[in-house]
């Protein structure tokens, strides 16, 4: 079906059949991948899922599991592959998609960085932490290091909210004006702080440009 007529012809349930390629004993792989896609909110959901949450499902073992976490890597990674490439600066919609998609769907909040050369393209990611974000977290010291580390000549930062809006709390604004005060002192500023939510994200430095002084827009 799908070389006759195309991916694009086929069913969400269908496509991940295809990568289940078989079922369980009383249900075939079409009915166990509409049962995966139900559980996980589709197929957003599907990949924000972790090993342990598949492995939670019924018919699916380590073999299923690695060729799901596989097929789902490859998407994010070809999300992310563009911005190695261009100046995010002035084309923030690829950066807003990547973190839309890989961070809109976690259980939990996550704080990243994301680290730029001087032409403003990525160089690295790193998860910094996971939890609850706030001030007493995200210590500056581990912000300030992994930008030296990686030699990152601007950073921006993000983190999600799981469960809420994207909308800059109390708490996110103050640990963002202590995070680009305590980067411009070894000269690394922050671009932007972006957050992720329900239903779409938020550019503080659009919302809140005099936290970000001297930078160049983001959005």
């Amino acid at each position: 079906m799908l070389l006759k007529k195309g991916p694009e012809a086929l069913s969400d349930a269908a496509l991940l059949a295809i990568l289940l390629r078989t079922g369980m004993k009383g249900k075939n792989a079409i009915a166990l991948a509409r049962e995966m896609i139900g559980r996980f909110g589709g197929l957003n959901g599907l990949m924000m899922a972790t090993q342990d949450d598949l492995l939670s499902v019924k018919g699916i073992g380590k073999a299923k599991v690695a060729q799901i976490l596989a097929a789902m890597e490859i998407v994010k990674r070809q999300l992310r592959q563009p911005l190695e490439k261009i100046n995010i600066i002035k084309n923030p919609l690829h950066l807003f998609e990547y973190l839309k998609v890989s961070m809109a769907n976690l259980s939990r909040e996550e704080f990243r960085l994301l680290h730029l050369n001087r032409s403003k393209h990525l160089i690295a990611e790193e998860v910094l932490f996971r939890g609850t974000v706030d001030e007493s977290a995200v210590y500056t010291r581990e912000v300030v290091e992994s930008a030296l580390r990686k030699k990152a000549s601007a950073l921006i930062l993000a983190h999600n909210h799981p469960t809420g809006l994207p909308e800059a709390s109390e708490e996110d604004i103050k640990l963002t004006e202590s995070l680009v005060k305590a980067c411009w002192t070894v000269d690394i500023p922050i671009i932007d702080h972006i957050i992720i939510g329900r239903g779409g994200f938020l550019s503080m430095k659009r919302d809140y440009p005099e936290i970000f002084e001297g930078d160049n827009e983001v959005a």
